[in-house]
């Protein structure tokens, strides 16, 4: 188990930045994910964390020391990419065995490991396969087996699952985490799924054209987005014009209709944004009794059956759109066309100035 400090690392393709002063620390055993959108820089700070590539300014730090010059070679890294990357001409234990013969591993501590790795992956049935024999997630256990074996200090995965079916994916996620936890190693993790993201990591790293705009435990990213990029990439949030009335004592406009926002409290801008996610929004019939927590009014415009929840959009009087999801039964109470009550709970609101929107 080892630390990583990665600290105000750069980067420049010609002139253009593509990482921007990131600074980020692991403790020893965590698991972190790096999370954005194609383009944000996320596998380039891999990169230079394996040693591929090298920042501009900034140094890349394992258990205190300095390694941003050394060569990938040195780093005692293991790294899983997208692609599997394994030889074709070599059996499943082969692959595994590859990275312990170049560096010269006793032949009888080699077999103990690639054994050891492969019953770690449950693959041990699978050793004299060839890489054209075993499915996409068996191929890419091979790949995380080879990563471990050499017993690194660090695990980079790159879009590990990005090639996998749905099913396939959620079940190596979990047992990507399950061996993580397993082997206790210091893990960096990148995609651009955000389930993913949030249902295996210790922290999660949100990256945003170049940059680290939020860094926190999963729930902790969901729940309080710090960034209007996070508060729209992570999960599903509706967005509406506020204003702020009155800082100090949490008091905001929304279409005109004053309201308590706790989370008000402190902001300076005028202008805000307000982020609601679907399972906030309750819905309630005009045609009954107007219920306390009602805020505005719309129309049901489109309804989505996802199982057990319905997600309704809604669009307001004012023209903005809402998302709800309810029960499906309580959706099906609310067929298209009706006219509703619109109403959230006062600390469900997430509020962001609005400049500050990409």
């Amino acid at each position: 188990m080892a630390t990583l400090e990665i600290n105000g690392v750069a980067k420049l393709y010609g002139n253009r930045t593509v990482l921007h002063d990131i600074s980020l620390n692991l403790s020893s055993g965590e698991f972190v994910s790096l999370l954005g959108p194609s383009g944000c820089g996320k596998t380039t700070l891999l990169r230079i964390i394996a040693g591929f590539e090298h920042p501009e300014r900034g140094s890349v730090r394992v258990d205190g020391r300095d390694i941003t010059a050394l060569p990938a070679n040195q780093r005692q890294l293991g790294m899983v990419f997208q692609a599997y990357s394994l030889f074709p001409n070599m059996t499943a234990a082969e692959n595994v065995r590859f990275g312990l013969r170049v560096r010269k591993i006793d032949a009888a501590e080699q077999t103990r490991r690639v054994g050891e790795m492969l019953e770690l992956v449950g693959l041990s049935a699978h050793a004299d396969k060839y890489p054209h024999q075993l499915s996409g997630g068996q191929q890419q256990r091979v790949a995380l087996a080879r990563a471990l074996a050499i017993q690194p200090t660090l695990l980079l995965l790159d879009e590990p699952l990005s090639a996998l079916d749905a099913k396939v994916r959620v079940q190596l996620r979990e047992e990507i985490r399950r061996i993580q936890r397993e082997t206790g190693i210091t893990t960096v993790f990148v995609t651009h799924d955000q389930e993913e993201a949030l249902s295996i990591s210790d922290r999660v790293a949100v990256m945003f054209e170049g940059r680290m705009v939020q860094v926190g435990a999963p729930a902790a990213i969901y729940q309080e987005p710090e960034h209007p990029f996070v508060a729209q990439f992570i999960g599903i949030s509706s967005r509406l014009p506020a204003r702020l009335l009155d800082a100090g004592q949490g008091m905001i406009s929304v279409m005109d209709k004053p309201l308590q926002a706790p989370r008000a409290r402190g902001l300076t801008s005028g202008e805000l944004h307000l982020y609601l996610r679907p399972e906030d929004v309750q819905l309630h019939a005009l045609n009954g009794s107007t219920p306390s927590d009602a805020v505005l009014q719309g129309t049901v415009r489109e309804s989505t059956f996802f199982g057990a929840v319905t997600r309704l959009r809604v669009e307001l009087d004012s023209g903005e759109r809402l998302l709800s999801d309810l029960s499906t039964s309580a959706a099906q109470q609310l067929p298209i066309g009706s006219r509703v009550h619109i109403g959230w709970p006062a600390d469900a609101m997430r509020l962001l100035p609005a400049k500050d929107t990409p």
